[in-house]
């Protein structure tokens, strides 16, 4: 485990990162912003056009180093990087995974990536139903025991990797994980200390 915010800016320092969905939810604009505070240099992908991604790049216009590819993928951008993370809904079998992989370059998700850099003890929620609903209600709870406790994972408009330097060794991570999510941690050999699964329906 690197553990805390320093340790994982040296982590991003000067990797050749290309971040792929930037999407309209937060989510990917939160990994943007701490991977460019990071000094990462970085490469921001996505299939829709920079028209329909104004919203998003709004918020990303401070960060001017960051470059933005939109409107389509490009192979190049999945060659000679030091690390591919993609946006939970991106199937493993996309082509440009496939890539990446042939060309020996990591590819991760910003949650597992959170959960690997912080080293903090993560309680995991999943399910077919009620996820976010069990989230927000553990999270309360254990706040109102006196706990630290940082909420994330797929939860609406929120960067869990943005949110690493929020975290002491006191805190612990509640984070709702879809099924994208899951098949992430799975395949880096990843998993919450504590799981909850609420409800499975075909």
């Amino acid at each position: 485990m690197m553990g805390y915010m320093q340790d994982s800016k040296k982590y991003f320092q000067n990797k050749r990162i290309t971040l792929m969905g930037l999407g309209l939810l937060g989510r990917g604009v939160g990994d943007a912003r701490y991977l460019a505070k990071c000094s990462a240099g970085l490469v921001v992908t996505d299939l829709k056009s920079r028209s329909e991604l104004q919203s998003s790049l709004k918020e990303l216009r401070d960060f001017p180093d960051i470059q933005f590819h939109l409107g389509g993928h490009r192979l190049e951008d999945f060659q000679n990087r030091d690390l591919i993370i993609k946006a939970a809904g991106i199937p493993l079998g996309s082509p440009f995974i496939a890539e990446a992989k042939k060309n020996n370059v990591p590819v991760r998700m910003s949650t597992d990536l959170f959960v690997e850099l912080s080293g903090v003890t993560t309680i995991g929620i999943t399910g077919t139903r009620g996820k976010s609903t069990i989230t927000y209600l553990v999270t309360h709870i254990l706040k109102t025991a006196g706990k630290k406790v940082l909420m994330g994972g797929n939860i609406c408009g929120m960067s869990t990797l943005e949110e690493i330097g929020e975290v002491t060794p006191e805190t612990i991570a509640v984070l709702e994980l879809d099924s994208w999510q899951l098949q992430g941690f799975g395949e880096v050999h990843l998993s919450p200390h504590i799981a909850i699964f609420s409800t499975f329906m075909p």
